[in-house]
């Protein structure tokens, strides 16, 4: 007997006037306006607009922020004197974060906080705590777009924080790397060394695909390009360190001359890592 497939929400239904509630451990779509709950199998996009067109006519031009202050408005009202409904949803999505964060720490497949991780929790939370705590645990939203989400929040919060401190830094200086992944596409991955509270810390910055060729300017074009965005300071760059590949040497059309014409007092280094790990496989054990 084959099981009915569910729907999980999507954070662009709310143009259409619905936010997510779980009803029996199932994401529902509901609207803000009239508070309607739908099937899960409604969670489709012509289906809630034309809830919103039959019911809500006067509404149906309203732009999203219309839409999510109608959805503050109805979490405000759910609120009880003591608070706990906020506090047990806070709960809920930090326990979905900190899930999340555990899943793409071990690299598993985003599909298993729905099909394995949840189901234990609410097994072995029935057998300790009861049927009371199991329901609290039903509402925990562990779906595999649900943990792409909270993933790509996650990471783009670290960004933010990696680019904060690359700012307020004094100084700072990258370091540059071009590899290739398993789908034969050239990835270039960029990290910054940076000064925090008298502390120099080393993080990612940013990886992005060299999709045509791997030239020093097209090397060059891709870190401009994300100096511009997050507006960082070329004048702050201090130094840049290149591996050994053809784009990044050359003293005339190399990265490090290109990046050189942004900033001259630069100072470009060549990354042992590749010599010592080769000179490494050839020394005895002692040293």
């Amino acid at each position: 007997m084959s099981k009915t497939k569910r729907r999980t929400y999507d954070d662009s239904y709310l143009n259409y006037g619905f936010t997510c509630m779980i009803k029996n451990g199932t994401e529902v779509p509901k609207c803000v306006l009239c508070m309607e709950v739908l099937a899960n199998d409604s969670m489709k996009p012509h289906q809630l607009k034309q809830h919103l067109k039959n019911k809500h006519a006067e509404h149906i031009d309203k732009s999203k922020p219309f839409f999510e202050a109608k959805e503050r408005e109805l979490k405000r009202a759910k609120l009880d004197f003591t608070g706990s409904f906020h506090i047990q949803a806070q709960a809920i999505t930090e326990s979905s974060y900190a899930l999340s964060y555990r899943i793409a720490r071990d690299k598993k497949p985003h599909t298993i906080g729905e099909t394995l991780v949840k189901p234990c929790l609410l097994k072995c939370t029935k057998i300790i705590l009861g049927d009371t705590a199991t329901q609290k645990i039903a509402d925990l939203f562990l779906s595999d777009s649900t943990v792409k989400s909270r993933i790509d929040d996650m990471s783009a919060n670290i960004k933010r924080q990696v680019i904060e401190k690359s700012k307020s830094s004094p100084m700072f200086a990258i370091q540059l790397y071009e590899s290739t992944d398993v789908a034969s596409i050239s990835q270039l991955m960029v990290f910054a060394h940076y000064v925090h509270r008298e502390t120099i810390e080393k993080e990612f910055l940013f990886c992005s695909p060299l999709t045509e060729t791997t030239t020093a300017a097209d090397v060059m074009n891709l870190v401009s390009d994300f100096f511009s965005k997050e507006h960082l300071d070329w004048g702050k760059l201090i130094g840049v360190c290149t591996d050994g590949v053809p784009a990044m040497l050359g003293c005339r059309a190399g990265l490090a001359q290109l990046v050189k014409e942004k900033n001259p007092l630069v100072v470009s280094t060549h990354c042992f890592i590749h010599r010592q790990a080769l000179a490494a496989k050839t020394l005895p054990k002692g040293l």
